[in-house]
């Protein structure tokens, strides 16, 4: 905030120099050839130096470069009693062809130091900074044209790179270096073209569409305010007043509607409606003023967009960044800025050039016509960004897949070890060795005298109560008869024999799913049936288990509902054709986040997974560390959504890497619907205030999940604490 205030003044008291000093020499008419040339000038720096930015560090450059501008400002300064003309020219090429490079770097080093989702939060905060930094700029050049002449703004000029320069290096240095990119071989890619990555992405041109837009819009208006704002002020000393004051007003309106409106919009109506916000303004403004015309309407659509654009859509503009990746983000991000936006400027001060040889008023109603029509070009252009912005978060997920795999491999281990631990743990699983531990298995009674039908034989055996011969029974090659599926269903409560009974439905259950379905559905059927019954589903793939398990996740009980939802996912993946109705999915996913958190936290699973278990995409973290409620949640959300984003963000969300987790965050938020997202959200923010220890459990699954290379040694650890 300290560096965007120090940005936000310089930027501030630079354009309220230039532009007094060179209206001062210069007839307004003079303005496009100029915009011409300093825009020529940035599109050369950005084009050139498009790999050099990729290849380095903003926070190496930038701070440089503010430094180095202080000193031209002294140089413009002693310039400008021998040549006052060459000086004003030298001031505006400095202000708008190195300016903006200046600003697209400090912002490219806050994207750099935050994910999307805390972006969404603070970069509202850093932007009004910035604003209560440029009322501040405008003031002191103003007190500065009033005790001298427009001259003495440069030393004040001067300061303020200097100011930034300091904390622009001061911001770097906190924020450390962003992780290097490697492919997926382990190595460092070379820095892409800027140019190669704007035309790769869709929606990078649609961004650099919409700025292209609006510089042209912008230029038309400028050009009309400038012209009856030159009429009405003769004097330097006047029009270095008007212009200093003019922006400090500006700066005060756009930090009121920064501070009050722009998370609003951001959280309420979206990144479309911020990003276009200044052309809505365009064409509310220029419709007024060729209604009503006159200075004051020129004035107020000109700050109107002018606080738009330097408020709410400064905050969103940003934000659509944060999902490139940073070696992606360097290479193009002052091509959009800077290059995209000066291009704009050379079109619309090329049509200038041929708007101000019309006589007044037909010059202003032609440029405010024609900015309207951008304008409205624009809006359109903005309402396609929210989808492509929602990509982009995605392609980021996967993009972070190449780390997030890292632990790939050790979870398997450990699932391993947790299987092996976990057989070892029940004897009453069928291992030879249980099978012949026990006095059922030393004294098998010999079966019924006088019964000659095999499957009442069988029937009867699994009713005897007799484990060994129950479980012998039930492993029967091909699976049980049809006539004895109805008294296999009754063993899944008891636990000796409950492993087996769900093996055996297993192997017939696609022959028998209408009975299964009215036994998992039937609530007087005990809790353990039903909750076991459900892992049955698995191996199916037909649609009618498919919505006899969309019927089990309205059970009461939550295991029940756990269960089918994972078997349902099983079928799913086996079996993309089956229909799953959407609507109904985020109804039940609505229902699972509107209990209260201490529900939500202790819910627990009784049983645990097998070999012969369906491996959903969230094994790896459950094991009774990752919250079950939200790994239920994921689950229903991999039936209607992208299944590989959503393993990628529940997975982040678990992990140390704010990085990651922000991102998952901000990929969750634009794809959920709000109702469930408005939920869901309460239990995925951290409430603990920064700095707070977390509790010893939380601090199990942190250690665990610590990303990059302490992975291996939390993992270690969690084979010694056991499942």
């Amino acid at each position: 905030m300290l560096a965007s205030a120090a940005v936000g003044g310089q930027y501030v008291a630079s354009r309220a120099a230039r532009d007094a000093f060179f209206l001062t020499n210069f007839e307004a008419s003079a303005l496009p050839a100029m915009i011409i040339v300093t825009a020529l000038v940035s599109i050369g720096l950005v084009v050139g130096g498009s790999r050099v930015f990729g290849r380095l560090a903003p926070g190496s450059w930038v701070p440089v470069a503010f430094a180095s501008t202080a000193v031209l400002m002294l140089g413009i300064w002693a310039l400008g009693t021998a040549a006052p003309r060459l000086a004003a020219q030298t001031l505006y090429l400095s202000v708008s062809g190195v300016g903006p490079i200046l600003a697209s770097g400090f912002w490219l080093i806050s994207s750099e130091r935050f994910d999307p989702h805390t972006a969404k939060r603070v970069f509202g905060k850093i932007a009004g900074a910035g604003t209560l930094g440029g009322l501040l700029g405008g003031l002191a050049a103003a007190r500065a044209a009033a005790i001298g002449d427009v001259g003495a703004m440069l030393p004040l000029l001067a300061a303020l790179n200097l100011g930034c320069a300091w904390s622009t290096r001061t911001l770097a240095r906190s924020a450390g270096a962003p992780p290097p990119a490697h492919d997926r071989s382990g190595a460092a890619p070379l820095p892409p073209s800027g140019l190669r990555v704007l035309a790769d992405t869709r929606y990078l041109r649609d961004l650099a569409a919409l700025v292209l837009l609006g510089t042209i819009a912008e230029t038309f208006v400028d050009q009309a305010f400038k012209t009856q704002v030159q009429a009405a002020y003769e004097s330097g000393a006047s029009l270095g007043g008007f212009f200093s004051l003019y922006y400090a007003v500006l700066s005060v309106i756009t930090f009121i509607v920064q501070t009050g409106g722009s998370r609003y919009v951001l959280e309420k109506l979206g990144l479309a409606a911020a990003a276009g916000a200044p052309a809505l303004m365009f064409l509310l403004g220029g419709a007024a003023t060729l209604l009503v015309p006159g200075l004051r309407n020129v004035i107020l659509t000109r700050a109107g967009e002018a606080v738009f654009r330097g408020s709410i859509y400064r905050s969103g503009y940003e934000l659509f960044y944060t999902p490139i990746a940073p070696v992606d983000k360097r290479a193009v991000k002052s091509i959009i800025d800077v290059g995209v936006d000066r291009t704009g400027d050379i079109l619309g001060a090329t049509l200038t050039q041929q708007l101000v040889r019309i006589p007044q008023p037909g010059q202003t109603t032609a440029l405010l016509a024609l900015a309207m029509a951008c304008a409205g070009i624009g809006l359109w252009v903005a309402s396609r960004l929210t989808r492509g912005y929602a990509a982009a978060l995605e392609k980021r997920l996967l993009d972070r897949a190449v780390e997030l795999d890292l632990s790939e491999i050790e979870d398997r281990t450990t699932r391993a070890t947790l299987l092996r631990t976990l057989q070892q743990s029940q004897p009453t699983a069928l291992s030879p060795v249980s099978a012949r531990s026990g006095s059922s298995a030393r004294h098998e009674p010999p079966p019924p005298p006088g019964r000659t039908d095999p499957e009442v034989e069988a029937i009867l055996i699994l009713r005897s109560g007799d484990h060994h011969r129950v479980r012998r029974e039930l492993r029967r090659a091909g699976g049980p008869p049809a006539a004895l599926v109805p008294h296999v269903i009754p063993l899944l409560a008891e636990d000796a024999v409950s492993y087996d009974a769900i093996h055996a439905l297993r192997t017939v259950a696609e022959e028998h799913v209408g009975e299964l379905v009215d036994a998992l559905t039937d609530p007087n059927q005990p809790f353990a049936v039903r909750r076991r019954l459900a892992r049955v589903f698995s191996v199916c793939v037909s649609q009618r288990a498919a919505d006899g398990l969309m019927l089990g996740l309205e059970d009461l009980r939550f295991e029940v509902r756990y269960q089918c939802g994972r078997s349902l996912l099983a079928i799913v993946e086996k079996n993309p054709a089956v229909r799953i109705d959407s609507e109904r999915v985020f109804a039940l996913v609505h229902k699972e986040v509107a209990v209260n958190k201490d529900v939500w936290e202790n819910r627990r699973l009784l049983d645990t997974t097998d070999e012969g278990d369906h491996r959903s995409f969230l094994e790896e973290l459950l094991r009774g560390r990752a919250n079950q409620s939200l790994a239920h949640v994921f689950t229903l959300l991999a039936l209607v959504l992208p299944t590989e984003p959503l393993r990628l963000a529940f997975r982040a969300l678990h992990t140390d890497d704010q990085g990651l987790r922000g991102t998952a965050l901000e990929y969750l938020e634009s794809t959920l619907p709000h109702d469930i997202r408005d939920r869901l959200w309460r239990f995925l923010e951290d409430p603990r205030p920064p700095g707070t220890l977390p509790r010893p459990g939380e601090q199990a699954l942190a250690d665990l999940l610590r990303s990059h290379e302490s992975i291996r040694l939390n993992l270690d650890e969690l084979k010694k604490r056991g499942p």
